[in-house]
């Protein structure tokens, strides 16, 4: 009888003491992962890490981001737009590729062509000053289009906890009608994840941090120049040097210091453009091993490849907090029955300010799609274990990655395991001390 009840106290505390272990991070509340406050026509989305603010009217695609435990340090980038550049063999990309009007398309194309051993003839002339009248400008602005910021939605992940949010600039309208074919076709969709997130990029596994925001460009049936002006030539286009046409997205780079008091205002002069030396802040830019600061050189140059993936890193003169922009060093490209994936170059260029361009190689009538990405680091984000593989629809034009492609890596938190290891302990001495108890009692039962 005494053993007996001995086992059923045993039984009794291990119950209740495996009630009380923590539950399973799946199993976690989501209230308080983040909030979304509006402030003069922003949307403000915060997290325990990052704060990321995006315009919610007068839309254009451009975010300003900041640390949760430092608000006195904006970061800013802007997508500026679209612009198709030709470069002949031999030929690498630098901004005086890109062609300002038709007029400077006409003369400049004409010398660099000679410098690539063309011979000029009237009849090509003729076929040029047609071709000009059919193509739209070499360059489409996107403050000169209509965006439509999506409703900011939640991420979940395959396990059903909330995992991030996710939403998108559409262009509705061109407004210039010579960029009528772009409307509804150029898609800025954007991810931010509440945990590290891995994800395969080519050979390596790249970690995506919770004080990241990762974008994915979608651009679809692109009118390109190159395509009417070859059909334009004729014939006469195989005298031509050989030509690869490009698609280049230009970004803008800045950043500014603030207050409480001054963050509406802030927010609303970067989206006009408007320069104000008050909140300004010397940008130091580390490309690899070389840092330098923005406004005392003009340089130009590749965005070179950190831990397998091109990143520009722009910080201030103190501080240990780092901004940055990378992006994947390839892209896909979808047509109706195919896709293949395509290298992607990127280019930064520093005079007053700092820019940087994303260089796409020619993909005719298909889809494009490439993932940038703009962030934080610093030493307490270092070293973060992913809790999620995050496996990217290649195709999908949904804004909201679908809860399958997010699986959680299961990992039992050190915690756990040291309380699982506490009560294993407890239950094998409750064991002795019962088993040695019972012996006595038998013995002097006998």
């Amino acid at each position: 009888m005494m053993i007996r009840r001995k086992i059923t106290v045993l039984t009794v505390i291990v119950i209740i003491f495996l009630t009380i272990l923590p539950v399973g991070s799946s199993q976690s509340n989501d209230i308080g992962r983040y909030k979304i406050e509006l402030l003069e026509g922003w949307a403000v989305i915060k997290t325990d890490t990052l704060n990321v603010a995006i315009p919610s009217d007068s839309t254009i695609p451009m975010f300003i981001w900041w640390y949760n435990n430092d608000d006195s340090v904006l970061y800013v980038a802007k997508y500026e737009g679209l612009a198709e550049a030709w470069l002949f063999a031999s030929e690498t990309f630098n901004h005086n590729k890109l062609f300002e009007d038709a007029k400077g398309f006409k003369n400049e194309f004409i010398v660099r062509a000679h410098w690539h051993g063309w011979i000029e003839n009237p009849s090509f002339i003729l076929k040029i000053n047609e071709a000009l009248k059919n193509l739209h400008p070499f360059f489409f602005s996107f403050s000169q289009g209509k965006w439509e910021l999506t409703p900011i939605q939640e991420i979940r992940a395959k396990d059903g906890r909330l995992v991030g949010l996710a939403f998108a600039f559409i262009l509705v309208d061109p407004i210039d009608s010579s960029f009528e074919f772009a409307k509804g076709n150029i898609m800025i969709r954007n991810k931010l994840f509440f945990d590290p997130v891995e994800m395969q990029v080519g050979n390596d596994k790249v970690v995506l941090s919770k004080a990241e925001l990762k974008s994915d460009i979608i651009i679809s049936n692109w009118k390109w120049n190159y395509d009417t002006f070859r059909d334009t030539l004729g014939e006469l286009s195989y005298d031509l040097p050989e030509i690869e046409p490009k698609l280049v997205l230009s970004a803008k780079f800045n950043i500014r210091s603030s207050d409480e008091n001054r963050l509406a205002d802030i927010l609303n002069e970067e989206r006009g453009n408007i320069i104000s030396d008050q909140d300004n802040i010397n940008v130091k830019v580390r490309v690899g091993d070389r840092t330098f600061v923005v406004g005392k050189v003009e340089e130009e140059d590749d965005i070179i490849t950190i831990n397998g993936l091109p990143k520009l890193e722009m910080l201030t003169e103190k501080g240990t907090i780092v901004s940055f922009f990378s992006f994947t060093p390839t892209a896909t490209i979808v047509y109706q029955s195919d896709t293949k994936s395509v290298d992607v170059k990127g280019v930064y260029w520093a005079t007053r300010s700092l820019k940087a361009f994303l260089i796409y190689p020619y993909f005719g009538n298909g889809t494009l799609l490439h993932d940038p990405s703009i962030g934080i680091t610093s030493p307490e984000l270092e070293g973060e274990t992913p809790k999620y593989i995050f496996i990217p629809p290649i195709t999908s034009k949904d804004i909201v990655p679908p809860p399958q492609s997010i699986i959680p890596i299961e990992i039992v938190p050190s915690f756990e395991l040291a309380m699982e290891a506490i009560a294993f302990v407890i239950i094998v001495a409750a064991v002795i001390v019962i088993t040695k108890k019972t012996k006595i009692e038998v013995l002097n039962g006998i």
